[in-house]
């Protein structure tokens, strides 16, 4: 047993277990088995002094003195000692040793049992709480080798709930005061799974046989009785919710101590504003006095007899008002067979009784309607028509019913109409809109028709309900009133009226969504010598001419109406900048420019000037807009024929510089005055550059280094960024590929993807182009999106991030935050990394506000498996900010400001190992 302690087996019995119980019999198996070994000594050498002096007494004085044998029995008596001690020591000597394997054979038993026990154990010093050893079952718990757990601290892995409850127990049991104590514990893991809940049951063995005292801790895996009660837990959360979601209420009437007991439902069945309907309700006393008498009988009758309690009664509400109820019970015996409870389900039947009468209604409305009404079965078989229905096809009922509505086809729809409107059918139950049928007579006429299906609670379609009109009368007059009060009867074009309404309605949509438009009136150039020269018929011609060609040159979406006789008015959406609207300008100069000739070959040319206003910027309503424009055309018209004006000279002014600034940047872009800084990206960590981020330069040999914040809005909204953004991305390719064979350090170099690109240009095969022609690696590119590009069509962006994940470029999304999409792109689409604009980096770690919204990046970052880079960083605390919160990279003044081709090359030769 000594042995089995000393290796570390625990201590369950005393010292003693297995050394003094003979297997079959429970009593001390030997004296010496029970005494100490001084006892033993002392009572050898008691036994021996008896002996020998006994044995000589009575040799001496007892026999006969004087027996000549007397020496030979002094002999033998020595002897008889010496056999008798022999024998006596011999006996003791087998006995000990069979205790002994008794005593090491139990153990053995005991070592076997703690350590293949399906419990975890564990003997702990109780002052420092460190593991002096654990068992297998114990050490698999933690995630460690059994000797790797000795000497950890036992709190820090067996984890109390409550440190300080447990201190308290601890110190009761050391002192005596209890024999143990046991609490609910988690099983911190060393290789990260999830923590085990266990019991622990937490026991004093005192020190005894060379053995200091000890704690035992045993430990059983409460998972399964987690997961029981967590199941427990659910379903009576299910049951009470679906009782409480069915819009049922539950009484429980005790019957003997007269108590009553309500769920939830009820108290929003009775409409009662507290939580809790009040202590002493009883339902009979809220009944209709009509039906109370009804009511309380029938639940006598229930308690007394047991039949099933099922009464339909109408119960005041809290609000005064009152409802019909459906009330269902049942009594409940005891075991003497006695009425205990009553108890039941209110189901609120109001919207059931109005629903019948609302179907009362309806087919009184039916049969009076003057619109046709068509019942077919689910096999498209009519079964019920209306008095409308016959008198307008002229068919009698008897002639439709059993036939299928195919009877009125016109032919004027193809199957293509049809399938549509039966899989819109199909898939919302509704179809509506305008038909051509036939009538009995042959005759073809429209109806405005709904079609909708009926379905059982199953969901199967068990009708088809059709109501149409005739609207032959109303559609061409209709028709007529809508051109009339619409269009000009000349050119077609919208009127005055027309064009003013929709004019208001633009402007509306457009300060909501912050939308740029325009209004451009065009006005004819001596449009009336045309008048008198020519005459008006042909006049009206060169009109219509006219009309044609500015419709022919306006983008999709934008509008024409005529005004008078010689003005047109144009509105311009989705514009970028004012210069987008002068374009258009000069776009319609050239399109009326184009001359008209006769039938018999006379050319004729008429000039426009063309008065541009702003919205916003000039006006903000449809009549300031026109007048506006109105204003403006004499402005075009003062600097002479075929030319145009803003209602403000320096918008003027302003859009003929950034057309100047576009015809500059083609050139620009065709001789080569551009570059590419690149700044670099630092890995926090290390310290190390990563990467760069490619940024377009203008070096203009008159003007100098153009910024970006001027030319880029330029490009983008002439379409001069799809060629541009082409060129970075080869340029940077090619720059990557040189420094790759230059031996230097593997970097990413991000280019920037504006919004305006990723729609226009097919940046999937731009990239496939630039890669090809480079042969840089595709997992060292890096695009920059916004989140602006990514939301304002997230199917189409989410196909192109895929054609782009294919190649292997990475996807990073530029100023994170600032933008307006939902964090399900995140999820949606295919990224690396994610920026953190610089602005919330700027006042870092004085705005608390900026180190909230960071460190929630970062962490949403991390969680969804992407790097996290920041912008803007320009001091070491706004770096030290970062670092504590887990970010992963930074690019800013702090380290470099962007830098040309030769000087970061320097860099990376200075990064480079020596």
């Amino acid at each position: 047993m000594a042995a089995i302690v000393a290796a570390g087996a625990p201590h369950f019995c005393g010292p003693d277990l297995g050394e003094n119980m003979d297997k079959n019999n429970p009593r001390p198996a030997f004296l010496g088995a029970c005494v100490r070994p001084w006892q033993a000594v002392f009572l050898y050498l008691l036994l021996g002094a008896v002996w020998v002096l006994g044995g000589d007494a009575l040799l001496e004085h007892g026999l006969a003195p004087d027996w000549p044998w007397r020496p030979l029995a002094f002999t033998l008596k020595g002897w008889g000692y010496v056999l008798l001690t022999a024998a006596l020591t011999g006996w003791l000597l087998a006995r000990a040793a069979r205790s002994e394997q008794q005593r090491s054979a139990l153990a053995q038993e005991m070592a076997h049992v703690a350590e293949h026990a399906p419990a975890g154990m564990a003997r702990v010093d109780p002052v420092s709480l460190r593991m002096w050893w654990v068992n297998a079952r114990l050490a698999d718990w933690l995630g460690l080798a059994p000797e790797e757990a000795l000497g950890r601290h036992f709190r820090e892995w067996i984890m109390p709930g409550d440190p300080a409850w447990a201190q308290g127990q601890l110190q009761q049991l050391l002192d005596g005061r209890i024999n143990y104590y046991q609490s609910e514990r988690l099983c911190r893991r060393a290789d990260g799974r999830a923590p085990l809940p266990v019991l622990c049951t937490v026991s004093r063995v005192p020190a005894r046989a060379g053995v200091p005292a000890h704690l035992v801790c045993v430990l059983l895996d409460m998972s399964e009785v987690g997961a029981t009660r967590a199941a427990l837990v659910r379903s009576e959360t299910i049951l009470r919710l679906a009782l409480d979601g069915s819009g049922n209420g539950m009484w429980d009437w005790d019957l003997r101590q007269r108590r009553s007991t309500y769920s939830q439902g009820m108290v929003r069945l009775l409409r009662y504003q507290g939580s809790e309907l009040p202590v002493g309700l009883h339902l009979l006393r809220l009944l209709h006095p009509q039906d109370r008498q009804r009511v309380r009988q029938a639940v006598q009758r229930t308690i007394d007899s047991g039949v099933p309690f099922d009464e339909t009664a109408r119960i005041q509400r809290y609000d005064g008002s009152y409802c019909w109820v459906q009330a269902r019970g049942q009594r409940h015996l005891d075991a003497e067979g006695q009425a205990e409870r009553f108890s039941g389900i209110l189901t609120d039947l109001t919207d059931q009784r109005l629903a019948a009468e609302r179907e009362r209604l309806a087919a009184t409305v039916v049969d009076n309607t003057a619109e046709g009404v068509l019942v077919t079965d689910a096999q498209a078989r009519i079964v019920s028509v209306n008095a409308a229905v016959t008198r307008m096809l002229g068919y009698s009922e008897d002639e439709l019913l059993g036939l299928t509505p195919r009877v009125f086809k016109s032919g004027r729809h193809d199957d293509a109409f049809y399938a549509a409107l039966w899989a819109s059918v199909a898939q919302t139950g509704h179809w509506q809109g305008e038909i051509w049928n036939r009538r009995k007579s042959g005759e073809v006429f429209p109806e405005h028709m709904s079609l909708s299906a009926v379905r059982d609670p199953d969901g199967q379609v068990t009708h088809y309900v059709c109501m149409f009109t005739d609207i032959s009368a109303e559609k061409a007059q209709r028709q007529q009133l809508e051109f009339l009060a619409h269009f000009d009867p000349l050119t077609g074009l919208s009127n005055r009226l027309w064009f003013g309404q929709q004019l208001a309605t633009a402007v509306q949509q457009a300060q909501r969504d912050g939308e740029i438009l325009a209004v451009l009136l065009l006005n004819l150039d001596r449009f009336k010598d045309v008048n008198d020269s020519y005459g008006h018929q042909v006049g009206d011609e060169v009109l219509k001419h006219i009309a044609r060609q500015v419709r022919a040159a306006l983008r999709p979406g934008d509008l024409v109406g005529r005004m008078a006789g010689d003005e047109l008015a144009v509105l311009v959406r989705q514009l970028r900048h004012a210069d987008g609207a002068a374009a258009v300008a000069r776009g319609l100069i050239a399109a009326v420019a184009q001359p008209w000739v006769s039938p018999q070959g006379v050319e004729i040319v008429v000039g426009v000037s063309v008065g541009i206003c702003m919205c916003p910027g000039h006006a903000d309503t449809a009549q300031a807009l026109l007048q506006g424009a109105h204003a403006a055309v004499y402005g075009a018209k003062a600097r002479g024929r075929g030319a145009w004006c803003f209602f403000h000279e320096e918008m003027t002014q302003a859009a003929r510089e950034r057309l100047e600034l576009e015809a500059r940047l083609r050139v620009a872009l065709a001789q080569g005055h551009l570059q590419l800084y690149y700044q670099p990206q630092i890995d926090i960590a290390s310290g190390r550059i990563i990467g760069a981020e490619a940024l377009l330069r203008w070096l203009d040999p008159e003007e100098g280094l153009i910024s970006p914040a001027r030319f880029i809005p330029v490009a983008e909204s002439s379409g001069l960024i799809g060629p541009l953004g082409q060129w970075v991305l080869r340029q940077a390719c090619a720059q990557g590929q040189q420094w790759r064979a230059a031996g230097l350090a593997a970097i990413t170099l991000a280019v920037n993807v504006s919004p305006r690109q990723f729609h226009l240009t097919d940046v999937a095969s731009d990239c496939a182009q630039a890669l090809a022609a480079s042969g840089f690696a595709p997992a060292q590119l890096e695009l920059e999106l916004t989140e602006s590009a990514l939301a304002e069509r997230p199917e189409e962006a989410r196909q192109v991030l895929l054609r782009l994940r294919a190649l292997g470029v990475r996807m990073a999304v530029d100023d994170f935050g600032t933008g307006y999409s939902s964090l399900a792109h995140l999820k949606r689409f295919a990224l690396d990394v994610l920026k953190i604009d610089q602005g919330f980096i700027r006042d870092l770690p004085d705005s608390s506000d900026d180190l909230a919204i960071s460190s929630a990046i970062i962490a949403l970052g991390h969680s969804l498996g992407l790097a996290v880079l920041a912008e803007g960083v320009e001091t070491a605390a706004q770096l030290e900010c970062l670092r504590q919160r887990g970010c992963d990279a930074y690019q800013g003044y702090l380290f470099s400001r962007p830098l040309p081709v030769a000087e970061f090359t320097a860099l990376l030769q200075a990064q480079a190992p020596a």
